[in-house]
């Protein structure tokens, strides 16, 4: 037999590297890290950050925004993730120190979702790599905007690989390990511990091996108890803030953001995926409980919980109309079914590929493996596209399908897929790239110059007890505290306070109707009530404005740049002017 070529005991040696398990899990770890921000945008002064950091810089400078009632509520938000911020803000920028905390915020989700699936299939490879991938590309609840993998850094983002350590914890019987890790995911977001307690709690409850070592779990939750006091005292000190107009903090509801708390803006495509997901899930679980015996029993309680939460968001919205029920975001309750019932769903998948090496049946379990990866993401219409390319490629080339789906080995086929995944990215970073026109810009999104450039004027030129009459709807003008570390009178986001200090509602409606915008008025609902704010604050004049600066504190009007004006201009940039309120041409 001929000696084999140089190049051919190298590739060899290569493969043989490549293919050691720690080296593999560990590149193919890396490159889904790469991929998911190649696929999902980074973002910095974005979305719930508009709450979150004026709160990181009060509680370095608590003479910041003196006349600022929004912010004033902010010591009673609940988390604990952002003292630590701020305390770390005093060392490290704040934007790097975002992005650090995402970092570690994306590694232990892909840890932790990988164990969670070793932990329902101990010995299957694609069980693992599966679900490592499928959180990478991104898991987004159908129902309510809930939160479960995050493109920027906030407290349920990085509170969810906590939970999910914790699943992994109790489904293993470790109470130590469960109360710890649920303690650490609690302080983070007490509401999201509520939920993940009812997972644990209903399967404790209906698994006598659980009852049986009752005593044990007792001790747990007496340590998680001690370990989460701080967020549960902050918890309960919220709930205590009780609206004296229920009526009025019910109609904000309606009109904030109702994707939260209402089921009837729920879309009907909505509602029959997650019907189907649902059957396809517990199908699925039934006809492998004999080999999956308590896998099958966890998903089907997890199951009956989501339902259970979805009822209780039917019940808490239309027939108590309580503000005690529905400040629990009843609908988020389903965020960790998906996690549970995604992980299971891959799971299966890939023992099927695994116990099926020569079967046409393999490949039927290779097209679902790799669909479930994507399922769950909300481009998943667009993403299909790349599965049915790649199983086309498959078919259609014999070398291919042997090389992906032939080779006993199932490292291949999850090495195919990292590729796959990688290529989605890299795809949607050229996206980017050829509508931003530079790298950084396609990597990380953040408030147009525009806006930053007169925040910047404003935190440098204007005094700390400054307010600002910004445009009052959503957009970039959300994150002018943030920037700028100067005081608004009033933004549409503003209301987010409410969940925390539920007084603060009749603040907000009260600033509402100074701009002329009455919330209770009859037919208004979220899209016409944002749309009448922005006109009634374009058609705003010196005297509106006058009359406003006699009752509340206003300093400083922001307008665009074409609209006339007597007060004297303080600054200017090319979209928007800012008109000082104390002084007139």
């Amino acid at each position: 037999m001929p000696d084999k070529q140089p190049a051919q005991v190298i590739i060899e040696k290569i493969k043989i590297t490549l293919f050691r398990p720690n080296i593999f899990y560990l590149l193919t770890f890396l490159t889904l890290l790469i991929s998911t921000f190649l696929i999902n945008r980074y973002y910095i002064y974005y979305a719930n950050q508009s709450l979150q950091i004026p709160l990181v810089n009060l509680l370095n400078d608590t003479s910041l925004y003196p006349n600022d009632p929004f912010v004033a509520t902010l010591p009673n938000y609940s988390s604990k993730l952002w003292p630590l911020v701020a305390l770390a803000n005093r060392y490290i920028p704040l934007e790097p120190l975002f992005f650090s905390l995402l970092l570690l915020e994306k590694i232990l989700l892909l840890y932790a979702a990988g164990n969670l699936a070793k932990t329902f299939v101990p010995n299957s490879w694609l069980a693992m790599f599966g679900t490592m991938a499928m959180f990478a590309v991104g898991v987004k609840p159908i129902f309510g905007e809930g939160t479960i993998v995050t493109n920027y850094l906030e407290q349920t983002g990085l509170a969810i690989p906590f939970f999910l350590l914790a699943i992994s914890s109790f489904y293993k019987a470790r109470p130590i390990a469960w109360a710890i890790w649920l303690s650490i995911g609690f302080n983070l977001n007490s509401m999201y511990g509520v939920y993940a307690i009812t997972y644990c709690g209903a399967f404790f409850i209906l698994d006598v091996n659980y009852r049986q070592e009752w005593k044990k779990w007792l001790a747990a939750f007496g340590l998680f108890l001690l370990l989460a006091s701080p967020a549960i005292l902050h918890t309960l000190s919220a709930f205590s803030r009780t609206s004296t107009n229920n009526d009025l903090w019910l109609i904000a509801c309606q009109l904030f953001y109702p994707w939260h708390f209402y089921p009837h803006v729920w879309s009907p495509k909505g509602i029959a995926l997650f019907a189907v997901l649902l059957f396809i899930v517990v199908a699925l679980v039934y006809k492998n409980k004999h080999k999956l015996e308590k896998l099958f029993k966890f998903v089907t309680i997890a199951t009956v919980v989501s339902v259970i939460w979805l009822l209780y968001a039917v019940l808490a919205a239309y027939v108590a109309k309580s503000p005690s029920m529905l400040v629990m975001h009843p609908v988020r309750g389903t965020d960790f079914w998906y996690c549970i019932a995604g992980t299971a769903l891959v799971s299966i998948c890939g023992i099927g590929i695994e116990e099926n090496r020569s079967s046409q049946r393999r490949y039927i379990y290779a097209a679902a493996f790799a669909a479930t990866i994507i399922i769950l993401h909300p481009m998943v219409e667009s993403y299909i596209v790349y599965i049915v390319g790649f199983f086309l490629i498959a078919v259609l080339l014999k070398p291919v399908r042997y090389f992906i789906l032939g080779m006993e080995d199932s490292k291949y086929l999850s090495l195919a897929i990292t590729i796959l995944i990688l290529l989605i990215g890299v795809t949607n970073f050229g996206r980017e790239l050829a509508k931003t026109g530079n790298i950084n810009d396609a990597l990380i999104g953040r408030p147009s110059y525009v806006y930053e450039q007169l925040a910047d004027w404003a935190r440098l030129k204007t005094s700390k007890d400054a307010v600002f009459l910004n445009p009052p709807n959503w957009g970039d003008w959300t994150y002018f505290r943030a920037l700028a570390k100067r005081s608004v009178f009033v933004n549409w986001n503003d209301a987010a306070a409410m969940l925390w200090h539920r007084p603060f509602v009749e603040v907000w409606a009260e600033r509402l109707n100074a701009l002329g915008l009455d919330i209770t008025e009859d037919g208004l609902n979220h899209l016409k009530a944002r749309r009448k704010l922005g006109d009634l604050y374009n058609k705003l004049e010196d005297e509106d404005v006058k009359k406003m600066q006699l009752r509340y504190s206003i300093d400083y009007w922001v307008v665009p740049l074409k609209k006339s004006s007597k007060f004297a201009m303080a600054f200017q940039n090319q979209s928007y002017k800012v008109l000082d309120l104390n002084q007139s041409n």
